[in-house]
């Protein structure tokens, strides 16, 4: 792989985050939108009064297809010019599993009820709102396309989306387990203030594991110490 080239992959990706369910006039009736109140916590927590980045994730009915929610989401695109990204996925909180779109880079708040309005005219049905979820904990998993310029040994920028960089690993790792090495990592003093998630695409016949590295203004510096350290305690 060449620095300059940016490589469309495709994977997905694990997180943790505290959703609450908007309680707002700017939803649809009877809709529940959750949004993440803590985004990218491992940098945030550390950096207070800094403006954090919106994420929503739309709430659906039933089972829907990544290639559908990736259709529905040109076709809004293409006849309505709103600007957002969306993302296949699942969330996993108490008392349940659904599925949702994740929405980012949503261009107004109030364009939520619009964008769900579309999402519903392209066939997507949401759940009925049945109960306050608010600051609960969840693991998100996202299905989707990375696109990635190489900056050193296996490791990439997502040129897609600011401060986003990713590092391959050479095994799988569980969630409650990369949470611990997670902390690890952090340990060392100058490694402190970054989010982290799993992450893999799939290429050849195999999957590669990855790691995500929030932090604002990254660096390919900061990210390949914080690389060193992982390999390190995962050898």
């Amino acid at each position: 792989m060449e620095t300059g080239t940016v490589y469309e992959k495709f994977g997905g990706l694990l997180k943790e985050e505290t959703l609450t369910c908007i309680d707002n006039s700017v939803l649809l009736p009877n809709t529940c939108v959750l949004e993440s109140v803590n985004p990218f916590s491992g940098y945030y927590n550390e950096v207070p009064g800094t403006e954090k980045p919106l994420y929503l994730y739309l709430v659906l009915e039933g089972n829907c297809s990544f290639e559908k929610t990736l259709r529905a989401a040109a076709n809004i695109k293409r006849h309505f010019g709103l600007p957002f990204d969306a993302a296949a996925g699942s969330v996993s909180l108490a008392g349940g599993h659904h599925q949702v779109i994740r929405i980012r880079n949503l261009g107004e708040f109030g364009h939520i009820a619009l964008l769900q309005k579309a999402f519903l005219d392209e066939g997507m049905e949401f759940i009925k709102k049945t109960r306050k979820i608010d600051q609960v904990e969840a693991l998100i998993h996202l299905t989707k396309f990375f696109y990635l310029e190489p900056v050193g040994e296996m490791m990439f920028i997502d040129k897609s989306q600011a401060h986003h960089g990713y590092f391959v690993i050479p095994r799988y790792v569980e969630w409650n387990d990369f949470k611990e090495l997670t902390r690890e990592v952090k340990f060392d003093a100058g490694l402190q203030i970054f989010d982290a998630a799993t992450a893999c695409y799939f290429e050849n016949h195999t999957i590669f594991e990855m790691v995500r590295i929030y932090r604002e203004n990254l660096n390919v510096e900061m990210l390949a110490a914080i690389r060193q350290r992982y390999l390190r305690l995962m050898s």
